[in-house]
């Protein structure tokens, strides 16, 4: 009997809900988003401390390492992939994001530490409204003088700081369309005027949406949309237009169905994955791509994921050229290192999206003036 009583006290000292307040939150911190969130429901102590702003900071500096990146959910089913520079100095992430940065609607793009939303589809043209997630203020855009449910737009958002204290934007919303089009309708408002502004432009060329590609990318004070066979670049504070061809031999339908667009390393990167065939290019000057990766994932890559025909390639690091990411919604997110060929999974991301836009992490980090986050 004193051997029963024994037992029974040492298996109830083994139980998890002994442990101190750090080490659970330690395990926590291991845990994917996911299941960290269901903890939240096992407990009022448990509760209590994955909402503390101590925990959710110390949770965001050191989920995933991912070669300096992380993953937020920006809404319960999205992800963004949001960056870092490497600085040996710091022991953890300078960083702690609100919990209203789940935010509620979609997600239309980010710049400089500012999101554009929408209350409804962002391709209806209305609804719009652009969040800061350290002020957590949101500012609302007034419908454009077009904007109807019967059409659909391609949308981009880009902001140019113009100082600390003072930060200006550009929504812009182009009518989209499935056919070739020689003249293009664009409205952009401008945060200055508070004003839509109506352009009609001739493209000698010609341009064609691509259907998957609704969202623009906005990088060196320009947005980047992605066409069936080319890409259109418009600078909303000159009101300048351009046109980009796809690399050479690169399948256009692979690269707006599956590929992505972005930058890495300072310089205009894309990518497409076609067939198992994943191949990274890079902009040496207009109209001339450089093909830096080429790499039959099939050898790699778990088979499931190889056969999966709607994996794409999710974004490339900013920092690190030969880091690149892989997505598909039943297999979830893939860190792959193409020097080294070096492929790794990242679980816990299974059965959600991936935003089409990264976010760098110096974007979004507090301002000197700003309180840091209380550890009480």
């Amino acid at each position: 009997m004193a051997h029963d009583i024994s037992s029974s006290k040492l298996s109830s000292k083994c139980d998890i809900n002994y442990l101190s307040d750090d080490l659970l939150a330690q395990i926590f911190t291991c845990l994917p988003f996911r299941s960290t969130v269901g903890c939240k429901c096992v407990s009022k102590r448990w509760l209590d401390l994955i909402s503390s702003p101590y925990f959710i900071k110390q949770f965001i500096s050191h989920q995933h390492s991912l070669f300096n990146s992380i993953l937020i959910f920006v809404t319960p089913h999205e992800l963004v992939l949001a960056f870092w520079e490497q600085n040996p100095s710091l022991e953890e992430i300078p960083i702690s994001f609100p919990p209203d940065m789940l935010i509620k609607g979609s997600i239309c793009g980010s710049s400089n530490g500012l999101f554009l939303c929408c209350n409804s589809r962002y391709t209806y043209g209305s609804g719009y409204y652009v969040y800061d997630p350290l002020t957590k203020e949101c500012i609302t855009i007034p419908p454009s003088p077009s904007a109807r449910n019967e059409s659909l737009y391609a949308v981009g958002f880009i902001c140019n700081p113009k100082g600390p204290d003072e930060r200006n934007f550009r929504v812009v919303i182009i009518k989209s369309f499935i056919r070739r089009m020689f003249e293009i309708e664009l409205y952009v408002f401008s945060s200055e005027t508070g004003l839509w502004k109506h352009i009609v432009m001739n493209n000698p060329d010609g341009f064609t949406f691509a259907p998957h590609w609704l969202l623009s990318f906005s990088y060196d004070a320009k947005l980047y949309f992605m066409g069936r066979t080319s890409i259109f670049v418009f600078d909303p504070y000159t009101n300048q237009m351009d046109i980009l061809n796809y690399p050479l031999g690169a399948d256009s339908m692979n690269i707006m169905s599956f590929g992505f667009l972005g930058i890495s390393c300072g310089g205009l990167r894309i990518a497409d994955i076609g067939q198992n065939d994943l191949r990274v290019w890079e902009l040496i000057e207009k109209n001339q791509w450089d093909l830096l990766h080429r790499i039959d994932i099939s050898k790699k890559m778990p088979q499931k994921f190889c056969g999966n025909y709607y994996k794409k390639v999710a974004g490339f690091h900013p920092y690190d050229g030969d880091i690149l990411y892989l997505h598909s919604y039943a297999d979830g997110v893939f860190v792959c290192n193409l020097r080294t060929e070096k492929f790794e999974a990242v679980l816990g991301y299974e059965k959600t999206d991936i935003s089409p836009f990264q976010l760098e992490i110096a974007d979004l980090l507090l301002h000197p003036e700003s309180s840091s986050p209380s550890s009480e």
